[in-house]
This record gives C-alpha cells, structure tokens and sequence, in this order.
C-alpha cells in the first residue's frame, strides 16, 4: 500500500465530502420521483413524464447539491404542483363545451405562484429560491396541465406569473 501524502489525504477526503453532499442532496428526488411515477401510472406519456421529469429531477438534485436552501425551494416547487384532474370530463353548456382543465391551469397557476411568492419572500436570496422553486413547479404542472394541450400549459404559464406578479411588485425580487 502506498504511503498516504497530505495530497492524497485531501483528495480522500474531499471525495468523502462531495459523495456525503450529494448524498443529502439526493432527498430532493424524494418529492420529485413518486410524482414521475404517478403521472406515469395515470396514463400520461412517456416521452413527457421522461423529459419534463428529467429536467425536474435534475433542477431538484442540482440545486440541493448547491444548498440548503435550493432544497427548500425544491420542497416548495413541488408543493406548488397544480393537481389537474382530468376526470371532471366535459361541461357542455348548451351548443358549446367547457373543459374545465383549461381554468383549472390558470387557477392552478395563479395558486401555485401565489405559494411560490409567500415562501420567497421569507428567503434572503430571492430570486435565486423563486427561479429553482419555479424551475421545479413548472414541469411538474405541466404534467398535469398538458393533458388539455398547448392552452392548458399557456394556461399555468400565465397562472404563476400572475401568481408571482405581488411579490415582483412589492420586492422586486431584490436580494436582500
């Protein structure tokens, strides 16, 4: 066996460290991974549970390596996840028809960004916390809102900047 060099002893021990982070980080999929394996089983595609979950598991892993607090974001996110559920079928309303998913995107939106924007502003670093919390909620919702197609995901798009609109207006964003 070699004999250990302060170098070698640092570079084990920085590996130690790293793996130990990306350990802790790793309880961010947690929240990510059963809603991919739900959307899954309801019977949406695997193309977009692949692609919008990848890039939400990414956001989320990534982001709780960088820090505690982009673990929070995580956490707030994915509470932030519209739930659309599709089975309230059609309204018709005389000759017309109503999906009602396509306001429920909106409202889901407007809910979603409204919660993004309380757990902001209790954060020191704002806009950093708002963009990893929405990087997260958005692909996760569209999950959801997709089902009704392009106004559905247009639909939360809308809903979490309205939804956001206050705290812009009152902070900025700004970091504090």
């Amino acid at each position: 066996m070699a004999p250990m060099t302060e170098a070698r002893l640092e570079r084990r021990a920085r590996r130690a460290y790293e793996l130990g982070r990306a350990a802790w980080a790793s309880h961010a999929l947690v929240f990510v991974l059963p809603l991919l394996v739900v959307a899954r089983l309801i019977g949406r595609p695997p193309e977009l549970v692949f692609g919008l979950g990848g890039v939400a598991a990414t956001v989320a892993f990534g982001a709780a390596m960088l820090h505690r607090r982009y673990a929070r974001a995580v956490l707030a996110g994915v509470l932030a996840l519209p739930v659309i559920i599709r089975s309230l079928g059609i309204v018709p309303l005389g000759p017309l028809a109503l999906d009602p998913c396509i306001p429920a995107s909106v409202v889901s939106g407007i809910l979603a960004g409204a919660y993004l924007a309380a757990r902001t502003v209790e954060e020191s670093y704002r806009l950093s916390y708002w963009l990893v919390a929405a990087l997260v909620a958005a692909p996760l919702g569209t999950l959801g809102c997709s089902v009704v197609g392009g106004a559905g995901v247009l639909g939360l798009v809308a809903g979490l900047a309205v939804g956001t609109l206050p705290l812009v207006l009152r902070t900025g964003l700004r970091r504090s």
